[in-house]
């Protein structure tokens, strides 16, 4: 334990063999370590745009809500984030549909 106590809290002197095989390892660990271990992809469900949509229009599945989307916006990669039902003033139901 008194071992690990010393690794962590770095007790060793320079130029001793314990303090150099540290640095080798922390050196080793830089450049050996898989580029792919340091890169995320941080997928935010941010809304990129919104839409709305008229009751009588709006479907229920992701995928029919989707494809009607992409016909109108006109980009194929579009994606429903989330959809909402609103009211205006007349009472009237739409749906606000986010996209990304």
């Amino acid at each position: 334990m008194s071992v690990l106590k010393k690794v962590i809290l770095w007790e060793y002197e320079r130029g001793t063999w314990q303090y150099d095989l540290l640095c080798a390892l922390i050196i080793a660990f830089i450049f050996l370590t898989p580029k792919s271990w340091f890169e995320k992809e941080f997928k935010t469900t941010t809304a990129r745009g919104r839409v709305v949509i008229k009751q009588e229009d709006f479907l229920q599945s992701k995928e029919q809500i989707e494809n009607q989307v992409r016909q109108i916006v006109g980009d194929p990669r579009v994606e429903v984030v989330a959809w909402r039902e609103r009211r205006n003033e007349k009472g009237e139901v739409f749906y606000e549909v986010d996209l990304r």
